[in-house]
């Protein structure tokens, strides 16, 4: 009866190093994510993005809706219709945009201790990001920018339909803090 024992012992532990391996070494750990795009340029979606710079990643799985992550989405709140009115990222928000020429705004600032970021968002839209004393960095499912990292800067995300619609749009964004 020994035998046995010693066999689930060492499945065990085999299965144990896998996990391990999978899940250390990486700054960003994208099996964790949730969102259907990585650090590199794959994807699992019909039409995922991803993008990597200066420690932050964006990625969309470019489907339309709402869903995700497991949680609650706190809804947007209206009005968010320009920088002055942005509803708080934090750490996610959902929304619709009701016409063509609807946008809707988010911000949040980086924690002091986060060394690297993640934009995660899902529909059919274009983020436009802004942070002070960087040039704008546009996200579509289909086209990844490059989002700067300022550590302790108020970052703008305008949220517009990708396409010309007049089919309500919904729309999630989720910030991941590394």
């Amino acid at each position: 009866m020994a035998r046995p024992v010693i066999l689930y012992v060492a499945v065990t532990l085999t299965c144990t190093g896998v996990l391990a391996t999978a899940c250390s070494g990486a700054e960003t750990q994208d099996v964790l994510l949730g969102a259907s795009g990585s650090s590199s340029s794959s994807s699992s979606g019909a039409s995922g993005m991803a993008s990597s710079s200066s420690g932050t990643t964006a990625s969309s799985s470019g489907a339309s809706g709402t869903s995700g992550n497991a949680g609650t989405c706190p809804a947007e709140e209206e009005p968010n219709d320009d920088e002055d009115e942005a509803n708080t990222l934090a750490p996610v928000r959902c929304g619709t945009l009701s016409r063509r020429d609807d946008k809707d705004y988010l911000t949040f600032r980086l924690r002091p201790e986060t060394r690297s970021m993640a934009i995660n968002f899902t529909g059919r839209v274009r983020l436009r990001v802004d942070v002070a004393g960087h040039d704008s960095t546009e996200l579509t499912p289909d086209d990844a920018g490059k989002v700067p990292f300022v550590s302790g800067g108020e970052y703008f995300i305008e949220v517009s339909p990708l396409t010309e619609s007049n089919a309500e749009l919904a729309w999630r964004v989720q910030l991941v803090e590394n």
